[in-house]
């Protein structure tokens, strides 16, 4: 899991996939508790599924999928 403090150094700044930007995202809520990072697959050549498990208060769990797939053409990336 990153920390608040992790998330909030400029090294952090640059996204890797769309995994690690919903957590850089979800990590400084107040509400969120923890991360816990459950997988990822390779769904077509270049886009990948990242599933991950937000433990909010009281233990309750919300569980989230991202895909990280390219751009369409002629988009900056």
């Amino acid at each position: 899991m990153m920390s608040p403090e992790d998330a909030s150094k400029p090294e952090a700044a640059v996204a890797d996939h769309a995994g690690s930007v919903l957590c850089r995202l979800l990590i400084c809520h107040p509400d969120i508790v923890d991360i816990e990072i459950l997988g990822q697959t390779e769904m077509f050549e270049g886009t990948v599924s990242y599933s991950l498990g937000v433990v909010l208060p009281g233990g309750r769990e919300l569980y989230i999928d991202v895909e990280d797939a390219p751009g369409p053409p002629g988009r900056p990336a």
